[in-house]
């Protein structure tokens, strides 16, 4: 059954690829208590400059987190910012090139019931690069904690005209861990992850486009 449900998972993302539309596309399913995202995004921009962007992405999320927040992270509500159930208080990542270990620290309040200070998130970073120009970047919970019990993150570039545009693609799985499981139902999965995940690809566009035009200029 579970190798049915994969095969599934494999084709849907086939079929929205191969029949994508310039308009954006995010949907989420909800699966013996993991919530498993999908968005895309189409980005008129070159593979070389949506590359590069992906590095960028990367390279500030190990090394320069301040750096990210003015344009990967920015509108995704991670500085203490006022939210309705979850606030998120994203305060420093530390990358370990050795072991590919990216930790990220920081506060995480349950809106008027109680703060939880110093959760850290241990993830493992790689990246695959394919023969079509699709690149990959993965991240892999590598410790549960009372945050997350499981996690994996994977962000693509995915070539469609060469040269001339592409898609942004994220795909999440994210199991909660004991505590926050309690609060985080599936109506209010989208309204703390989903649109946050949205976000983030539309940044990605946004910056690719930005890079694009200025060069046609």
């Amino acid at each position: 059954m579970e190798k049915i449900y994969i095969l599934f998972l494999f084709l849907f993302s086939f079929i929205l690829l191969s029949s994508a539309t310039p308009n954006d596309s995010t949907s989420t399913i909800y699966r013996k208590g993991e919530f498993i995202t999908y968005s895309q995004v189409r980005v008129n921009a070159s593979d070389s400059i949506s590359n590069v962007v992906i590095n960028k992405f990367v390279n500030q999320m190990c090394y320069d987190l301040d750096g990210l927040y003015k344009w990967g992270l920015k509108g995704m509500h991670l500085v203490n910012e006022k939210d309705e159930l979850l606030v998120f208080d994203f305060k420093t990542t530390i990358y370990n090139p050795r072991t590919s270990i990216l930790r990220g620290g920081g506060d995480v309040r349950v809106t008027g019931i109680t703060k939880i200070p110093n959760v850290y998130v241990d993830s493992k970073l790689s990246e695959i690069k394919h023969s079509n120009g699709r690149k990959d970047v993965r991240l892999d919970l590598a410790s549960s904690n009372s945050l997350l019990k499981n996690m994996i993150g994977v962000f693509s570039y995915i070539p469609n005209e060469k040269n001339k545009s592409g898609y942004y693609t994220l795909e999440t799985h994210i199991k909660f861990g004991w505590f926050f499981n309690i609060f985080v139902t599936q109506s209010r999965y989208k309204k703390i992850m989903e649109w946050r995940i949205k976000q983030l690809v539309h940044n990605l566009k946004e910056e690719s486009e930005k890079r694009d035009k200025a060069l046609r200029k």
